[in-house]
C-alpha cells in the first residue's frame, strides 16, 4: 500500500479495504475493530465527515496496538503525510484537578510537537495551523473520567466529557505559541479549528464487564451465558462458559457506567474489541513483530542459535495466557517468560542445544518444557 513515491494517489483512492490491509499487518485478532477503524481512517483523511471512535476493549486486547499502528501507517503511506501529527494522551492529563477546568492547552501542546517535527524548522504559522488542524487525537483510559465513580458523582469525568464533547463538535481554540514571520520567531496567536481532527477514545471499563455480567445473569434479564466444549492442546477437553460483552451491551449500559450521553451521541462508533482466543494469541506468539518469540529469535542470533518451537508447546503457551482474559496478549509475555528466561541465561548448558550443519546452533522449545514451565518446575 505504501506505493514507490513516483504516482500519488488521491485520498479518495485508498479504500477503507486498503487502510484495513495496512494495519492488519500490527493488528491481529481484531478483523471487526479495524473494518470500524480503516472506515473512520477514511473519512478522517478525505474530510467529508468525521470518523470518532470509542475503542472498549479489556487490557491486552489492542487499543494501543490499533493506536500505533495508525500512526505508524501515516508514516509509511506517503499520501499520508499531512496527517502525521497524531498524538496519544492519557485521559487524566486534560483536566486541571484543582480548579476542575478541561485544558484543551494540554492536547494542542502534544499536537503541535508532532506539528512541529512534521513541518520542519521555521514553520510560519500558516503551516503549524493547517497541520494541527488535521490531527488524530487518542484519548486513552477514558473509562478513568466517568461521570460516576463508586456510585458518586465525579465531577472531573463530567470536565473532562465535557470538554471533548465541545472539541469533537467543533469549535475555534485559540493557541498561543512561536512561529516565524518575515524571517523572524515572533510569538502568535493561532486559531485551531477542531472541526476536521479525528478523536479516538479508548478504555478498559473493567467494572462495566461486572455491571452487565450481573445484569444478564440476573434471571429477571431473560438473557443467559452460552457454554462450549474446548479442545486442548494436550487432548483434554473441558467445558468452558464464557462472558463476552460484546454479546450484551446496550447503549443504557454506558450511561449507567458514567458516560454523559450527549458526548457518546459524538462517536461515529462504539467499537468492541474481542478478547483474544487461543488461535489468535497463538498467530500473535509465532508472527507478531512485537511478540516474545520473535524478541528472542532476534536475541539468539546474537549467539548464532536459531530458536525454534514446537506446534504444540506454541498451543500450550496460548492456552495458558487466553486464562489470563484480563489481560490479553500480555499474559503471552509473563508465560512465555517462564520457558525462555533460563535458555537466555545459558543456553549453552542446555540439553535441547544442538549444532547446525553448516555451523552455529540451534534450540527448540518443545512441548514438556512448556508444560514443565507453566506447571512451575523449570524449563
Amino acid at each position: 500500500m505504501s506505493g514507490d513515491g513516483t504516482d500519488p494517489r488521491s485520498l479518495e483512492g485508498i479504500a477503507p479495504p486498503q487502510i484495513f490491509d495496512e494495519l492488519r499487518r500490527g493488528v491481529l485478532g481484531q478483523n471487526g475493530a479495524l473494518r470500524y477503524v480503516s472506515v473512520a481512517v477514511y473519512k478522517h483523511t478525505t474530510g467529508k465527515v468525521p470518523g470518532n471512535i470509542l475503542l472498549i476493549g479489556n487490557s491486552g486486547t489492542g487499543k494501543t496496538t490499533i493506536m500505533n499502528n495508525i500512526q505508524r501507517m501515516y508514516h509509511d503511506v506517503p499520501e499520508y503525510r499531512p496527517f502525521r501529527a497524531m498524538t496519544i494522551l492519557n485521559a487524566n492529563l486534560l483536566v486541571d484537578s484543582e480548579r476542575m477546568e478541561f485544558q484543551p492547552a494540554r492536547l494542542l501542546e502534544a499536537v503541535e510537537q508532532r506539528a512541529r517535527a512534521l513541518v520542519g524548522e521555521n514553520p510560519s504559522p500558516e503551516a503549524l495551523k493547517e497541520t494541527m488542524e488535521r490531527a488524530t487525537i487518542c484519548i486513552d483510559e477514558i473509562d478513568k473520567m466517568s461521570s460516576i465513580v463508586a456510585g458518586k458523582p465525579n465531577a472531573i469525568g463530567v470536565v473532562l466529557q465535557q470538554g471533548l464533547l465541545t472539541l469533537m463538535e467543533g469549535e475555534v481554540v485559540t493557541y498561543k505559541t512561536f512561529a516565524f514571520v518575515g524571517g523572524e520567531e515572533k510569538p502568535v496567536t493561532l486559531n485551531i479549528d477542531t472541526r476536521h481532527m479525528m478523536f479516538i477514545c479508548g478504555g478498559a471499563f473493567e467494572n462495566l464487564y461486572d455491571q452487565v455480567y450481573l445484569r444478564v445473569i440476573n434471571p429477571a434479564s431473560g438473557e443467559k451465558l452460552k457454554s462450549q466444549a474446548v479442545q486442548m492442546a494436550d487432548g483434554q477437553v473441558r467445558i468452558e462458559t464464557r462472558f463476552a460483552l460484546s454479546d450484551f451491551l446496550k447503549p443504557e449500559d454506558l450511561f449507567e457506567y458514567g458516560m454523559v450521553p450527549q458526548f457518546m451521541a459524538r462517536f461515529d462508533n462504539v467499537v468492541m474489541l474481542h478478547d483474544l482466543d487461543v488461535a489468535v494469541l497463538k498467530e500473535i506468539l509465532l508472527e507478531s513483530l512485537d511478540s516474545p518469540f520473535i524478541r528472542s529469535k532476534r536475541f539468539f542470533e546474537v549467539m548464532d542459535i536459531e530458536l525454534e518451537i514446537d506446534d504444540v508447546a506454541a498451543s500450550m503457551i496460548a492456552e495458558a495466557a487466553e486464562l489470563n482474559i484480563r489481560t490479553g496478549a500480555r499474559a503471552l509475555r509473563t508465560v512465555f517468560n517462564k520457558i525462555i528466561n533460563p535458555l537466555e541465561y545459558d543456553p549453552w548448558q542446555h540439553e535441547g542445544l544442538l549444532e547446525r550443519e553448516g555451523g552455529g546452533h540451534k534450540l527448540e522449545i518443545t512441548a514438556d518444557m512448556a508444560r514443565r514451565a507453566i506447571a512451575g518446575n523449570g524449563g
